[in-house]
């Protein structure tokens, strides 16, 4: 299969080349970025013989599906260009900065008959999967969702939740299906974002907790799901705990680094793999369009309950 890939940034070099090179069913026609120095260095690096920093090339190598690896910002409209173009898209999250934008590329990829792929990679993370197994139908009736980071960075809960957050608000949707928005809280300091907390109640009567804290003593990631008789815990990526009346049963904890490589603990692998069986049969992603652009109206409405506002690029 042919395919370009467009972006050569952090995220393309740690989990994308690595991945898409080795394998020998691909031909990585071309290779964009806006700067030649990165574009030269990616080629160099990884052996990638075709590139350019024009987008028309792209289209000029003529891929079947692309990978749109780029800024955050770019996002929308390059996906746009590809889709009224004819081509599969794999886009790393965010989608898009708006929802309206989302649910406007998910029409068009309904339309055009195109398979249009977003990078949520913790659902395709081996034990978030595993805890869903686990779950069955059940019905949640509290849920905490986590993420920190040990060093403030964003200067507004938008940036936050949409850049990084994200997975987490995602994976709310993910366990505990629609929810309807009750509070946000946040606290700034250096202008800066520093501690966010928001909570929002399922359909199905349960409450869901969303705790972010750039204040953190290192990177840490969990969710704690609860229903009757069971909670499951993760603590990415490392380990899943399950904890009944009577016993406890743990999982995880002798894969990362050891006999299961990272890229697929992390679901990067999986999702993948899935994107090029999503093109073989057709089939609509776990994470599509549709997915993906619900998401990002439940990252708005978590903001707009905290009093901020947002224009259309979060700003």
């Amino acid at each position: 299969m042919r395919i370009a890939i467009i972006g050569a940034g952090g995220i393309a070099q740690k989990a994308y080349f690595p991945l898409l090179i080795q394998r020998p069913d691909l031909e990585i026609v071309c290779l964009y970025s806006r700067t030649s120095a990165a574009l030269e260095k990616a080629r160099q690096d990884w052996g990638i013989t075709t590139g350019s920093t024009n987008l028309k090339d792209v289209m000029a190598s003529k891929p079947q599906a692309v990978f749109v690896l780029s800024s955050n910002d770019s996002h929308y409209s390059i996906c746009k260009m590809m889709l009224e173009n004819d081509l599969d898209v794999y886009v790393e999250k965010p989608m898009t900065l708006a929802s309206v934008q989302g649910f406007e590329l998910a029409h068009l990829a309904d339309e055009r008959q195109r398979i249009l792929m977003v990078a949520f990679n913790r659902r395709y993370a081996l034990l978030y999967q595993q805890a869903k197994q686990i779950l069955g139908d059940r019905n949640i009736k509290m849920a905490i969702f986590q993420k920190h980071r040990p060093q403030l960075y964003h200067t507004n809960l938008f940036n936050q939740y949409t850049d990084d957050t994200i997975h987490q608000i995602d994976l709310m949707r993910y366990f505990c299906g629609n929810l309807q928005v009750l509070s946000t809280s946040c606290e700034m300091q250096d202008d800066k974002l520093a501690n966010a907390v928001s909570t929002a109640r399922m359909d199905s009567g349960g409450l869901a907790v969303l705790i972010n804290s750039l204040q953190a003593g290192a990177w840490q990631e969990s969710v704690s799901l609860h229903t009757e008789g069971i909670s499951v815990h993760v603590n990415a990526f490392r380990e899943l705990r399950v904890v009944y009346s009577d016993h406890e049963e743990i999982y995880g904890s002798d894969r990362p680094g050891k006999w299961i490589p990272d890229l697929r603990e992390r679901g990067f692998s999986g999702e993948i793999e899935h994107f090029f069986e999503c093109l073989k049969t057709r089939q609509m992603p776990l994470t599509n369009a549709w997915e993906a652009a619900k998401t990002q109206e439940l990252v708005e409405k978590l903001v707009l309950a905290s009093g901020d506002t947002i224009d259309q690029f979060g700003t």
